[in-house]
């Protein structure tokens, strides 16, 4: 009876085993597999990434670029863009671009368009959108040499997403750094954009000083589209080791057409508090 329980130990652990090596393989499988379908993802490609309609341009054209040697299947679709107060995208279903066509393939090597027109009037405030293009997923073909098998793989579908800005019969750009705060060691700069139009920061940038001017610290956070209306933080962490140097942190956001600047003069407090 004691022997015939460790028999089954033994079966149960080999069994464990193979399980092991099955998992690591699929997963070496899955990750090989998803890598290829990137670059066979990375294929085809949209021009432009941005549209600007308005007075002058009520209607424009996207490209869709296939570089890859199979035909591609796509979905596109057209949803109103909005930010929420933390910076969120939000999306809603509008009327107000029409576009065509909503399904389409692109041959091997060549490139179709996409064509938008503006159906809602101008407002007084730029009205942002996205289109989306989704790349349909197809099974793959069965070759015709019955010797060669389909080789098994993870399909990954990419989308893309342009924005599309409507601009306003008069617009007007303005933003600033109107207010940069720091608590317990973590600085926030609130970058506020109170034009009628969208503003595109590049980047953000902390620079930490001493007494003496000398540059201690220095951190740079990736920037992003901020709607017309909205303010947005931007953070970093200051070292616990440097904070208690510091004299003043100056921060600067460099947008698409100019750079925008703020200084705090930092406290003891700050660090701790």
């Amino acid at each position: 009876m004691e022997k015939f329980y460790g028999s089954n130990f033994c079966i149960l652990k080999w069994q464990g085993i193979f399980i092991k090596i099955f998992a690591v393989l699929f997963i070496w499988l899955a990750v090989n597999a998803a890598f290829t379908s990137r670059a066979i993802a990375a294929d085809f490609q949209i021009q432009p990434m941005t549209m600007e309609l308005g007075r002058n341009a009520k209607s424009g054209v996207f490209s869709v670029i296939n570089n890859g040697n199979e035909k591609i299947d796509f979905q596109v679709s057209v949803q109103e863009w909005t930010q929420d107060e933390k910076g969120k995208d939000v999306f809603a279903e509008t009327q107000d671009i029409v576009f065509f066509p909503k399904v389409m393939f692109v041959e091997p090597n060549s490139q179709r368009a996409i064509r938008i027109g503006l159906k809602a009037p101008l407002s007084v405030k730029e009205k942002t959108y996205r289109i989306f293009v989704q790349e349909i997923p197809t099974p793959k073909k069965v070759p015709d040499d019955p010797s060669k098998a389909i080789k098994a793989g993870v399909t990954i579908a990419f989308r893309f997403s342009m924005p599309i800005f409507v601009k306003p019969a008069a617009p007007q750009e303005s933003y600033a750094i109107n207010k940069i705060e720091m608590s317990r060691g973590a600085v926030k700069a609130l970058v506020s954009n109170t034009g009628n139009v969208h503003v595109k920061l590049r980047t953000v940038k902390f620079i930490g000083k001493s007494n003496n001017g000398e540059e201690i610290f220095s951190k740079e956070v990736a920037g992003w589209y901020i709607l017309h209306g909205l303010t947005l933080p931007y953070t970093t962490d200051i070292p616990q080791e440097l904070c208690a140097k510091l004299a003043q942190i100056d921060v600067s956001a460099q947008t698409e057409n100019e750079n925008i600047t703020g200084t705090l003069n930092v406290k003891n407090d700050m660090c701790t508090q």
